[in-house]
């Protein structure tokens, strides 16, 4: 059943004053507890999980030692601070001139309406809109050539002039940013969980998580030149494929009469003037900090609040993403209800929550726009179309409709990446940058941010990596033969209208004034947060996520609250590394075991005739399948699990509503690894890639230039500690207003070395997802072969309407006389058939 996410009620400080937030207990040093308090009653044979704390063991022994020479105990720390309220977003209007497209086909119905707008009424028949837009031109017929080419950053000279202009350090797109922002999200919200109130009572939320891509680290290139570093996004495991050609195309068709979008047909492309070819693309830029951002400019409205700007966002249904690279076989499914777990809206919505929502955000917010215009297809067919307001994001991500959390959370994080920035800039000056950043789910968390020296030709092999599937999807979809190098389209515009430059307000990075116990609760916060880095350089959060992965996808954490799930967590882990060495035996063999990982890993997936062994993972299902319940006779490992397999048997029994057609033995954890089908990774190409980034250091025999730094912060509203902001304060409330303490700690030298390559594997194994094969293997068998049965129920439904429908008059909601049948197409489209 839905667990719906409520706001934190509003509390009470000592000086009669209300703020807004969870609050934080001052932290404590764990001791061995109880899964959960309705445990404490049970006999002895059913204790707490979990070796003794009595019990002399190396690991106990060093956690003991380390909690009685406390390294943060009364030191001093450089904490910083930052106010949102004090950071500003310039808009620099330099394209007030240019004419960004408005929706056509009277689409702009859809923007001022909550909800999902059908194409075609599913019960009359009845088209809201022009039936035109039910047929999408296949790929192969559309003219890419004559779409404007796309510009990155590095490379887009009047954005590196406008950052001259205007003295800003540092430049990006939303399309190079977002996903490193996306870490500091995690970070200053405390990993609070996406919110699903917008869903149905009846819709069965079997992940309450973002997905795994969305969580995986993010990394990104800062080339420098002219004194400016370019912000573009790492391409090293990115793969051409049909959606985001789609995606181009599509946009053309939503903004442009039917005859207007006609001509980017192949076969009438000639037809396009120059004009029309060489259009330039609408931007915003807009500053904060050493920060010149740049935003694509889909489409507008001046009736939306703002600017009236908005992106298009084309959506295709859930069997396409699951196997982008293998699209054709999820052609058939059909988005048929509003509400369901299967061939509905909602489905869609539920899984842009967890995938799409804050990279949308982020980019709404980047752009100073006012949302999102969807439309929902399977590469074939439209079903639909949907507004979502930022508003509406936000409710998902921050929990509230207010825009000030998010806007204020977006500020303090690109103030958090521009100090960054600048400590990798001074470290290693004149030098472009390969940066890394992900924030890891610990209590408290923490942001990794790692900053690597490059040369222009390390930067062009990583970014050309996936160069060989593109000119493979040109030949083999496409048939279209590109040149190789793209000739630049933007000129350096000689004169820019001046614009009246305001004085920016610096935050100063003076150290917080804290009081004594305000340092205690940091000094408290950091000692735990120097286990976790400790655990990473050893490996354990590593094996903490196997563990928690492989109770996911058995379903045994299902029954638990959040307080039992990390309390299960803690006793299994410490169940398993129990005989783990010490601290200097561990440091000594961390980076043999990594790298002996990392062969294997790379034999596996390299070698014709390697095998995989099983994971830690697979290993950890396998003992839950196999372990009895009743037996006395069990390790501590076996005996936790034992209480978990006994509470989800019991939960299972207990009644519980459960969608249609949901399928219990087959559960949608598989849901987890969506977006990281939708970029199916080029394996030979990327493996030569990495091996290359692995030896660019040890050829010449130097040290490694790496700088690894990972960042914590308090969230302080009205005088207290709280581990995230829930709202803003009332008008008129004389609550401090939202501060932001931050403390930048940089890592030893090997330990920064064994937790980056720990990072870059973890990012390697969430965008590359084994062969065409193995995925189109797997495609088969999710959810129990329930998605595949979908799609061949879509399929059939689908032919007996076009049976039905074929030679019917078509009616339409702006007529009451029906056109005729001959009318559903511009040009005669073979799409019917091949459905």
């Amino acid at each position: 059943m839905q667990e719906k996410l409520q706001h934190a009620p509003s509390s009470v400080s000592e000086h009669g004053q209300e703020y807004l937030g969870e609050s934080l207990p001052r932290p404590q040093p764990e001791e061995p507890e109880e899964p959960s308090a309705k445990k404490s009653s049970k006999s002895k044979a059913e204790a707490k999980p979990g070796p003794s704390p009595k019990k002399s063991t190396k690991a106990g022994a060093a956690s003991t030692s380390k909690q009685k020479q406390d390294p943060w105990k009364n030191r001093k720390l450089n904490v910083q601070k930052v106010m949102p309220k004090n950071l500003t977003m310039k808009p620099i209007e330099e394209d007030e001139t240019l004419d960004v497209p408005k929706l056509a086909h009277s689409l702009d119905r859809v923007l001022f309406n909550p909800g999902v707008y059908e194409l075609q009424d599913r019960r009359s028949r009845v088209f809201n809109f022009d039936p035109y837009l039910a047929s999408i031109m296949p790929v192969k017929e559309f003219d890419f050539d004559a779409l404007t080419a796309y510009i990155t950053s590095s490379k887009d000279h009047k954005l590196r002039a406008l950052c001259a202009k205007h003295n800003k350090k540092y430049c990006g797109s939303t399309s190079s940013m977002t996903a490193i922002l996306s870490h500091f999200h995690f970070l200053i919200s405390a990993w609070r969980k996406p919110n699903f109130r917008n869903l149905s009572r009846d819709f069965n939320v079997d992940l309450d998580r973002f997905t795994r891509i969305t969580r995986a680290p993010a990394a990104a290139f800062a080339t420098l030149k002219d004194g400016v570093y370019a912000i573009d996004a790492d391409k090293q495991f990115d793969t051409a494929n049909v959606l985001s050609l789609l995606g181009k195309s599509m946009e053309k068709l939503l903004t442009l009469p039917k005859e207007d979008f006609e001509k980017y047909r192949r076969t009438r492309s000639h037809q396009l003037s120059e004009e029309e070819r060489n259009a330039e693309e609408g931007y915003h830029f807009t500053t904060l900090g050493d920060f010149m951002m740049r935003s694509q400019l889909d489409a507008h409205d001046p009736r939306l609040p703002g600017s009236g700007m908005f992106d298009l966002k084309t959506r295709a249904v859930l069997p396409i993403r699951m196997d982008v690279g293998g699209y054709e076989k999820g052609v058939g499914y059909e988005l048929r209800v509003r509400q369901g777990q299967w061939e509905s809206y909602e489905r869609e919505y539920y899984d842009m929550i967890r995938s799409a929502f804050l990279k949308y955000s982020l980019q709404v917010r980047m752009g100073r726009m006012d949302g999102i215009f969807v439309a929902y297809h399977n590469t074939m067919r439209i079903f639909g179309f949907q507004y979502i307001s930022l508003e509406e994001m936000d409710v998902a991500l921050h929990g509230t409709s207010s825009r000030w959390v998010g806007d204020s959370e977006f500020k303090a994080s690109l103030h958090l990446l521009n100090k960054l920035l600048n400590k990798a800039a001074e470290r290693f000056p004149g030098r472009s940058l390969r940066l890394h950043v992900e924030t890891r789910e610990t209590n408290p968390p923490l942001t990794y941010f790692f900053a690597e020296p490059v040369d222009e030709e390390f930067i062009t092999e990583m970014q050309e990596s996936g160069k060989e599937s593109v000119e493979k999807l040109q030949r083999e979809i496409l048939g279209l033969a590109r040149a190789e190098s793209e000739a630049e389209v933007s000129r350096v515009e000689e004169e820019i209208a001046e614009l009246e430059q305001e004085e920016e307000e610096e935050i100063s990075l003076e150290k917080s004034s804290q009081d004594e116990d305000g340092q205690n609760v940091w000094n408290d916060m950091m000692a735990k947060v120097d286990e976790a880095v400790e655990g990473d350089s050893r490996g354990l959060q590593a094996v903490r996520d196997a563990i928690q992965e492989a109770l996911e996808q058995s379903g045994l954490l299902r029954a638990q609250s959040d307080a039992e799930r990390e309390s299960y967590l803690n006793a299994l882990v410490e169940a398993v590394t129990v005989e783990l060495p010490t601290d200097k035996e561990s440091s000594e063999a961390s980076g043999e075991l990594y790298n002996a990982e990392q062969d294997d890993a790379e034999k596996v997936s390299g070698g014709t005739n390697a095998v995989a062994e099983p994971s830690l993972k697979d290993l950890i299902i396998k003992v839950a399948q196999n372990v009895e319940t009743k037996s006395t006779n069990l390790k501590v490992f076996e005996r936790v699990l034992s209480q978990l397999v006994a509470e989800s048997k019991q939960a299972e029994a207990e009644p519980e509503r459960e969608a249609p057609g949901s399928d219990e033995g087959a559960t949608a954890k598989e849901a987890d690894e969506e977006i990281s089908k939708e970029i199916p990774g080029v394996a030979k190409e990327n493996d030569k890639a990495s091996a290359k980034a692995k030896t660019q250091d040890t050829k010449s025999g130097k040290k490694r230039e790496l700088l690894g730094l990972y960042v914590t912060i308090q969230n302080k509203l009205g005088g207290k500690t709280v581990p995230r902001v829930m709202d803003r304060p009332g008008k008129g409330s004389k609550v401090e207003p939202w501060r932001i303490e931050y403390l930048f700690t940089e890592l030893e030298q090997k330990k920064a070395e064994t937790i980056y390559a720990q990072m870059q594997k973890r990012r390697k194994t969430a965008l590359q997802n084994g062969t065409a094969e193995t995925r189109s293997k797997a495609w088969y068998k999710m959810w129990g072969g329930q998605m595949a049965k979908r799609v061949t129920a879509g399929r059939t439904w689908r032919g007996q309407k076009n049976k039905e429908e074929a030679d019917k008059p078509i009616r339409v909601a702006w007529a009451e006389e029906p056109l005729p049948a001959d009318a559903r197409y511009y040009v005669e489209d073979d799409a019917p058939s091949k459905q």
